[in-house]
């Protein structure tokens, strides 16, 4: 006598690979672009270049 598969786990298995995928894909399509996440922080950080620098002789 064969025994029976597990009935209970391969449905949340499914379920959890389904949902994970899902929200891959909906963070793919809904994300903003790199480009402009950097262009907003390079924006509020002040670089200073070493020739601005007052150093003491």
């Amino acid at each position: 006598m064969q025994k029976q598969p597990n009935r209970f786990i391969a449905p949340i298995v499914i379920a959890g690979i389904t949902v994970g995928f899902l929200v891959s894909a909906y963070k793919f399509v809904f994300a903003k672009p790199k480009d402009e996440a950097t262009k907003h922080k390079s924006e509020d950080m002040q670089v200073i270049a070493p020739d601005q620098i007052d150093a003491a002789p």
